[in-house]
């Protein structure tokens, strides 16, 4: 009886997290699914209509939307491979106790805290033909007369969302993975040392086995978060040229502001939490295991 009373009053302690929640996040996805399954434009608003999955059957014959799920893979895989790589070498560097490291991790975590939207405004100065700072560079080593626009041109302008991304996201990386190097016991290290191996051994031997665990779920959170960089892409690209840096979102969003179509934009964004969940699944069962 005393087991019951308590698990009776463990409920009643996470029943208004649980519902704070619920409220926010199923209900909406409910709503968003059920949005789908209608023939709903603002345009028009006297026309709305039950017409079940044909929104996702005119997907898979809508051209843009293909080419947005090969840029949402790009803007994915490409971005977070290369956070993680980064993370994973500079950390190390910046966990050993040398003078003004301290400082250096400060700074290096600045890009991580500022707003996305300041971001893209932080790059599109930076690259802005003839004038930005990196006009500025160029000049001071002799090659002002390089002219080039790099969001006018669909790869150039593709390199300079994942740059951003990477930018932003590698501080977040390395400060978890410094954080994982921390919690490593020192012994380890003098041990090897006492063998012979020295820093970058020591490291490729004993830190990269013991961090697989974090670098895996780094991975998978840096994925899921990977389009973030939606007000980096509004305010660099407005996802163009020609598409080349629009993802699933970018195209919702156009989709259901722009042309109005509210049902078919639903349908793009439940085809993409669906890929998302696909994604994430494998590796959150995984991740499950190991930290059991």
């Amino acid at each position: 009886m005393p087991g019951h009373r308590k698990n009776r009053d463990l409920y009643l302690l996470i029943l208004p997290t649980f519902s704070i929640l619920f409220a926010i996040t199923v209900i909406p996805i409910i709503g968003t699914v059920s949005i789908s399954t209608l023939k709903y434009s603002l345009s028009e608003p006297n026309d709305i209509r039950f017409i079940g999955m044909r929104n996702f059957a005119n997907l898979f014959g809508d051209d843009r939307f293909i080419n947005s799920i090969v840029v949402t893979l790009e803007l994915i895989f490409i971005p977070v491979i290369l956070q993680v790589f980064l993370g994973v070498c500079l950390a190390p560097a910046l966990n050993e106790r040398l003078r003004g490291t301290r400082w250096m991790r400060v700074f290096f975590l600045v890009p991580s805290i500022i707003p996305p939207v300041v971001i893209g405004l932080i790059w599109k100065l930076f690259i802005i033909p003839e004038q930005g700072g990196l006009t500025f560079f160029l000049n001071a080593v002799g090659l002002g007369h390089v002219k080039f626009d790099f969001l006018n041109m669909p790869l150039s302008a593709l390199i300079v969302i994942i740059t951003a991304s990477v930018w932003t996201g590698t501080p977040y990386v390395t400060l978890m993975m410094i954080s994982a190097l921390e919690t490593i016991s020192p012994n380890h290290y003098e041990a090897a040392a006492i063998d012979g191996a020295g820093w970058f051994r020591s490291h490729w031997l004993i830190s990269l086995p013991l961090l697989s665990k974090t670098i895996k779920t780094v991975t998978v959170f840096r994925c899921l978060e990977a389009l973030a960089v939606f007000p980096i892409i509004f305010i660099l690209t407005g996802g163009g040229p020609a598409s080349a840096t629009e993802p699933i979102n970018f195209y919702a969003y156009i989709t259901s502001f722009d042309y109005l179509n509210i049902g078919y934009a639903a349908s793009i964004i439940v085809f993409f939490f669906l890929i998302l969940a696909g994604m994430s699944a494998p590796f959150l069962v995984s991740m499950a295991k190991d930290w059991r």
